[in-house]
C-alpha cells in the first residue's frame, strides 16, 4: 500500500543569491561590535537586500561576475531561469541574513553568511509555506570599479515545505559531512504525540544538480510503523553533495524536509548521530540499529 505525492526540489539553487539576502541592521551591528567590516561588503549587501526582495532577477545578476564558479556548477544563466522559476511559484519570499565571518585575501574579500528565506507559495502551487536555512561562503571582487561574486560554495542548507491545517512537526538528524562510503544514521522525528493518527512517508536521496533545481519528484509513500522514519544511509563511493528529503504526512498536512549532505574524500566523523529516545513520543519504536527501516 503506497500513495503518491509530488516533490519540489528546492534545495541549493534557493540560496544561489547568496549575498542578496536582506542585511538586517541587527546582523550588521553584531559584526561590527567585533570587528568592524569593509564599507564595501555591508554597501553590497544592502544594495543586492533590495533587488532580492523586489524579486529582480537582472539586478541579481549584474552582482555575479561573468566568471562566476558555484561548486554546484550552477551558471549565471541557470541561476537567472531558476529564480525567476522559484518567484513564480513563490512570489512572496523574504531573505534574511546574517554576516557570519569575513576575511580579506589580498585583492579578494571572502565571507560566510547564514540565510534565513520564508515565504508562501502561491495557492496554484498547493500553498505550500517554506522555512529555509543556508550558510554559504563567497568569494567577492571589485570588477569595473564595483564588488562582484566570483565564488561561492554552500557548506549546509536545509529547508522545511509544510502544507495544511496542522502540518506533523518533524526533526530531522543526520551528519551535514560525510566520509565516502560512510553508512549515517538517519532520524526524522515527529515530535508531536500520534494517538491515533496514521503516518505515510517516505526519504529520498539525490545527487545535487543545477538542471534537477524545482524538478517535481513523484514519491512513493507507505505507512509508517514507528514515529517518523528511521534508517541507516550509505553514502556513494564520490565526493559531492547530495540532497537529502523526508516526506511525511498525515491526516492534518504534510511536511517535507530536506538537507544538504557533503560527501568528502578525507572526512572521517559524524557516522552516527541518532536522536536521544524521547519519553513524550510513546508510539516510536527504534528498530535494532543493523535493520533499520521506516
Amino acid at each position: 500500500m503506497f500513495q503518491r505525492v509530488w516533490v519540489i526540489s528546492l534545495a541549493c539553487f534557493l540560496f544561489a543569491p547568496s549575498a542578496t539576502f536582506a542585511t538586517t541592521p541587527d546582523a550588521i551591528a553584531q559584526r561590527e561590535s567585533k570587528q568592524p567590516a569593509p564599507a564595501e561588503l555591508l554597501g553590497f549587501l544592502r544594495t543586492l537586500d533590495g533587488a532580492a526582495n523586489k524579486q529582480d532577477s537582472a539586478a541579481v545578476l549584474e552582482s555575479h561576475a561573468p566568471n562566476f564558479r558555484h561548486g554546484d556548477g550552477l551558471t549565471r544563466e541557470q541561476l537567472r531561469e531558476a529564480l525567476q522559476t522559484l518567484w513564480q511559484r513563490y512570489p512572496n519570499l523574504r531573505y534574511t541574513t546574517e554576516l557570519v565571518q569575513w576575511e580579506r585575501q589580498g585583492d579578494r574579500l571572502v565571507a560566510q553568511t547564514r540565510t534565513r528565506i520564508v515565504g508562501q507559495a502561491a495557492e496554484s502551487n498547493d500553498n505550500f509555506a517554506l522555512n529555509a536555512t543556508v550558510l554559504s561562503e563567497q568569494e567577492y571582487q571589485v570588477r569595473d570599479r564595483r564588488l562582484q561574486i566570483t565564488r561561492q560554495e554552500i557548506l549546509t542548507e536545509q529547508n522545511i515545505l509544510t502544507s495544511g491545517e496542522k502540518p506533523p512537526q518533524v526533526r530531522l538528524r543526520m551528519p551535514e559531512r560525510i566520509g565516502v562510503g560512510r553508512q549515517y544514521v538517519l532520524d526524522a522525528l515527529v515530535t508531536e504525540p500520534l494517538g491515533n493518527s496514521m503516518l505515510l512517508g517516505t526519504q529520498i536521496e539525490e545527487a545535487v544538480n543545477p538542471r534537477e533545481y524545482l524538478r517535481d519528484t513523484t514519491a512513493n509513500l507507505t505507512p509508517l510503523r514507528a514515529g517518523g522514519i528511521f534508517k541507516i544511509g550509505q553514502a556513494p563511493f564520490r565526493v559531492g553533495s547530495r540532497w537529502v528529503s523526508v516526506v511525511i504526512v498525515r491526516e492534518t498536512g504534510i511536511t517535507i524536509t530536506s538537507q544538504r549532505l557533503r560527501v568528502e574524500r578525507d572526512f572521517t566523523g559524524n557516522q552516527y548521530t541518532p536522536l536521544p529516545e524521547p519519553d513524550s513520543t510513546p508510539s516510536r519504536v527504534r528498530p535494532p540499529r543493523d535493520n533499520r527501516s521506516s
